[in-house]
């Protein structure tokens, strides 16, 4: 049991005594003040009988919220809110499949925070929760209520755009590398990320794995091409770096 509940279990039994007590007072009461004579013996026991049968009422109830609770604990990531990847490795998979058999567009975006490392070793990890957190921020600002944004493990970041063709993932894609440019945190004079955009096509029917390593490897090569950049494909599916949208930007 976490202290959460713990306490919640010492201060539930202690309210409900009183109220027990409460309800023993106020029905002796009555009792007297109509001159009837059947005041409750036995008070003590009465008492904890009663308590305990609120008390279970009061756990049905609240076992819901508390199950509620450990869901969201078990599919979001602590420190940033975001979904977590197990969340993440569900939510695709099923998504997936819907593109792979009626054709629905997906866009995935791989983002990841530009020498991180070294913000945690010279400015130290709470400024690099910092940071991560205003990744997070930025990431949930940018997604509609049917995507994703999931932290996929250390400074590295998914999002998952269902019903989204690359033109518009790439669009979404700029806009997040601006406004990580913009961020400003105290000692940190500049933040930057690199990021891969891909999306389904044919050649990755039932092959989800095939899809997630293509947007590593875009995300690799943003990084071998000096970071702060964007990496994905054009109409014939060769890399290029993304300056411009090229799906528009004709």
């Amino acid at each position: 049991m976490d202290k959460r509940r713990y306490y919640y279990v010492i201060i539930s039994l202690i309210f409900l005594q009183i109220i027990s007590a409460a309800i023993v007072l106020i029905i002796n009461f009555i009792n007297i003040s109509a001159n009837n004579s059947s005041i409750i013996l036995y008070t003590e026991s009465f008492i904890v009988v009663l308590t305990l049968v609120l008390f279970a009422a009061v756990i049905k109830f609240k076992k819901k919220i508390f199950d509620h609770d450990l869901e969201n604990m078990a599919l979001t990531d602590g420190l940033t809110g975001l979904y977590n990847r197990r969340y993440f490795d569900m939510f695709y998979e099923n998504i997936f499949n819907q593109s792979s058999r009626y054709g629905i567009p997906l866009t995935l975006i791989m983002c990841d925070i530009d020498h991180f490392k070294k913000i945690n070793d010279t400015y130290g990890h709470d400024k690099g929760d910092v940071v991560l957190k205003e990744i997070a921020n930025i990431l949930k600002s940018n997604t509609r209520k049917t995507d994703i944004a999931a932290r996929f493990g250390g400074e590295e970041f998914m999002l998952c755009l269902p019903s989204t063709e690359i033109t518009s993932a790439l669009d979404v894609a700029r806009k997040i590398k601006q406004m990580v440019l913009n961020v400003k945190t105290k000692d940190i004079k500049k933040v930057t990320v690199s990021m891969g955009v891909t999306s389904y096509r044919k050649e990755f029917d039932n092959n989800p794995t095939g899809l997630l390593k293509r947007l590593d490897d875009l995300l690799y090569e943003a990084k071998k091409r000096g970071r702060n950049r964007i990496i994905s494909e054009d109409h014939t599916g060769d890399i290029i770096e993304v300056e411009e949208n090229p799906w528009l930007d004709e």
